[in-house]
């Protein structure tokens, strides 16, 4: 439904231009014309469906899509907890105050509540970490840390066109670093993770921002992603508005020896949109690949898990769907 209440349909060229604009948004002055050639439709009504699609909900932003680790700014952590029902309120609030906590959700297992915390700019993650299981007052054997070992894969893209939504292949690899970038380029990676505008000539505004010419601004954004640091350009999609609301964790008890094989395995399906190794807590939790998996039902995500449990050879898995969203927001690398 849009803002007025009426429900909104998405057509097969307002599919085909999310689609598009997912993947690779052109890196020109005019953008919109690119697109429009591709879909054959005009420069006008190209830039007419993407601010429509934005108004009605579908398009949360478009934006650059950073590669943390070619940035070296950030730590994250995953954490869950057990949280009484009682005090669910309270401890989301408290959570949720943290701009560090990008995403939190209420799951299916005794351990209700899973959030991600990442810190950036040189705050400690530690201590930030402590300070929410302090203040929510859960007690430590109530809660998880599972910090990140390694990552498969992370790409929250979805198909619209060619046999139904799933998400895209991507992988992220590397360790190119931004420590040295100068003050110009970070501005711009600043400036465009943030948004960018839904105009004729997105990037004027990008260089009015930044002080420089928009030619300088489309040279710089082409070459960082050439070196990686920009993984892409991109429209981030609302899948509730789209009809994708099963959303589960899939958690996987994998041995060490086949912990890469099981990843990029796993990696290779295009229902999977994230897949880590985190740290074990043994004795307590001892599941070491996390992957996630957006559908349109429940029964859909369970057919992928046992589809890909059998693939791999793993029957030790835990499906946790969420049930309530608490937050999600994206990570903001400071400069």
């Amino acid at each position: 439904m849009n803002a007025k209440g009426l429900v909104v349909k998405l057509d097969k060229q307002d599919k085909e231009l999310l689609q598009l604009l997912q993947d690779n948004f052109p890196v020109e002055k005019r953008p919109w014309t690119n697109l429009g050639k591709m879909l054959g439709i005009p420069e006008e009504e190209v830039l007419s469906r993407i601010q429509r699609l934005s108004s009605d909900g579908f398009i949360r932003k478009l934006r650059t899509i950073l590669d943390a680790k070619k940035l070296n700014t950030c730590s994250s952590t995953l954490m869950a907890m057990k949280v009484p029902e009682e005090k669910m309120e309270r401890v989301v609030n408290v959570v949720n105050e943290y701009m560090s906590v990008t995403h939190n959700y209420r799951r299916e297992h005794d351990y209700n509540l899973w959030f991600t915390v990442t810190t950036c700019g040189g705050k400690d993650l530690r201590s930030t970490a402590d300070e929410i299981i302090r203040r929510t007052e859960i007690p430590e054997h109530d809660i998880l840390d599972l910090p990140t070992t390694s990552v498969f894969k992370i790409d929250v893209r979805f198909k619209f066109t060619n046999g139904g939504i799933k998400a895209m292949n991507g992988n992220s690899n590397g360790n190119t670093n931004m420590n040295n970038a100068d003050a110009i380029n970070k501005a711009i990676i600043q400036s465009t993770q943030e948004r960018i505008p839904l105009v004729n000539e997105p990037f004027a505004e990008i260089a009015k921002e930044t002080g420089i010419s928009q030619d300088e601004v489309i040279a710089r954004l082409n070459e960082l992603i050439s070196v990686g640091v920009i993984k892409r350009l991109g429209i981030s999609v609302n899948q509730r508005k789209i009809g994708i609301v099963a959303n589960a964790v899939v958690a996987w008890k994998v041995p060490q020896e086949q912990v890469k094989r099981v990843g990029n395995r796993l990696s290779a399906y295009r229902e999977i949109t994230h897949c880590y190794e985190r740290v074990t807590v043994p004795g307590k939790w001892e599941h070491n690949l996390f992957t996630v998996i957006h559908s349109y039902d429940r029964e859909s995500v369970e057919e992928t898990a046992r589809m890909m449990s059998e693939a791999v050879g793993i029957s030790d898995y835990l499906v946790m769907f969420s049930n309530e969203q608490f937050k999600r927001t994206s990570v903001m690398h400071p400069y």
